[in-house]
């Protein structure tokens, strides 16, 4: 844990945020959810914690657990969220025995769309959550969304990077030519 504080705190600044994602987990867990900590000395990081949770319990409809400090964590102290710079949140995405489906699902999109609501990124200003603004094909990828030619995948992902399939180009080709 230390050398990825370390690692955290050498790439961050005072405003950065972190969000360490984990799935809860126990042999006999039965309860369903997510929760987030956060660091338990500061309104504000309460503020934001519930706001990214909100977030991402909407998108992926799975029950909000609430926010919690860090202080109420089984160890007392989350080093993740006190050593860390910057803002630190520690989000449970759910429970392994009885959520895993939605969060693969949905996790994802979700988490990225909470994220962009802690930063006020408005989702119709995203395009797919694997296209960055630093994407070298982020013209052409924007275009074909805006024309409908190119609508992704249903956890929000492009696949711009990834192998194209025959059927997939002639899809791609049978919207550019409907568009036409």
């Amino acid at each position: 844990m230390e050398q990825k504080i370390s690692w955290v705190n050498k790439k961050s600044g005072e405003n950065d945020i972190l969000v360490s994602c984990h799935l809860d987990s126990s042999a006999n867990r039965k309860e369903t959810g997510a929760m987030c900590y956060y660091y338990g000395g500061s309104e504000e990081s309460k503020q934001k914690a519930q706001k990214l949770l909100d977030k991402y319990c909407a998108k992926t409809g799975l029950k909000n657990n609430g926010v919690r400090p860090d202080t109420a964590s089984r160890f007392k102290r989350l080093g993740i969220i006190r050593d860390t710079k910057g803002w630190a949140f520690l989000l449970e995405l759910g429970s392994i025995n009885n959520d895993l489906k939605v969060v693969k699902k949905k996790g994802a999109d979700a988490l990225f769309s909470a994220i962009s609501e802690l930063f006020g990124i408005k989702e119709e200003n995203r395009i797919f959550s694997d296209v960055d603004r630093n994407h070298p094909y982020r013209e052409a990828i924007v275009w074909a969304k805006e024309k409908g030619i190119a609508s992704g995948y249903e956890d929000g992902r492009l696949g711009a990077d990834e192998n194209l399939q025959v059927g997939r180009f002639l899809a791609f080709l049978q919207k550019y030519d409907k568009v036409k």
